[in-house]
């Protein structure tokens, strides 16, 4: 019986959709294949999510990218990291389910891979005052997929995995999850009918 439900935040109850972001961003084709290869495939970012661990700072993150690339686009790097997240924004749909949710009798977490950045941009849309609990990556210095991160969630909320339906965008994510007793959905990035697919097929198992 399912008692819990775990949520990821980026791309699942934040839509950040980098493709459609670079679109608005800027028109430049060149501009934006180099955001997307040496920023957001960056092992700063997407690559390894070092900024997540909480270890390094976006300025300290600049800096490393900015020299990677020998400083041919200092001023594009900066102000990218400096305001995607002017691009980001929170489901209100989403947080209206959790409502329901609740209502209903589950607790709800949240587990995400985000740096203080993101976070500082919405801590005030009552995400985080409508959960149970949140375990998030640069407070704790770990992140998903690896399996630290989901043993802190265990342990300090006192969760059965096997009584936890975990949501997330990635399926590396997902296969770490159902490695340690969780049931892992993955959904579509952005996607609120995704979500609903997968909590339609919940409650008729």
């Amino acid at each position: 019986m399912i008692k819990n439900i775990i949520f990821d935040i980026g791309n699942v109850i934040l839509n950040f959709n980098y493709k459609k972001i670079l679109d608005e961003y800027t028109t430049n084709k060149e501009e934006q294949d180099f955001i997307e290869q040496y920023i957001i495939n960056s092992p700063e970012w997407l690559g390894y999510s070092i900024i997540d661990t909480g270890y390094i700072t976006k300025e300290e993150a600049i800096s490393i990218v900015q020299d990677r690339t020998n400083h041919v686009h200092d001023e594009l790097i900066k102000t990218f990291w400096n305001t995607y997240n002017n691009y980001a924004y929170i489901d209100e749909r989403i947080l209206a389910l959790l409502k329901k949710l609740k209502v209903n009798g589950y607790k709800i977490y949240l587990l995400s891979n985000i740096n203080i950045h993101t976070y500082e941009s919405i801590k005030d849309s009552g995400l985080f005052n409508q959960v149970d609990g949140y375990v998030l990556s640069y407070l704790e210095h770990q992140v998903k997929p690896y399996e630290g991160i989901y043993k802190t969630l265990i342990t300090r909320y006192n969760i059965s995995p096997k009584e936890s339906l975990f949501i997330d965008d990635n399926e590396k994510n997902i296969q770490t999850a159902n490695r340690l007793g969780f049931i892992g959905q993955r959904v579509e990035p952005d996607s609120y009918q995704s979500i609903i697919n997968v909590l339609n097929n919940l409650s008729k198992s």
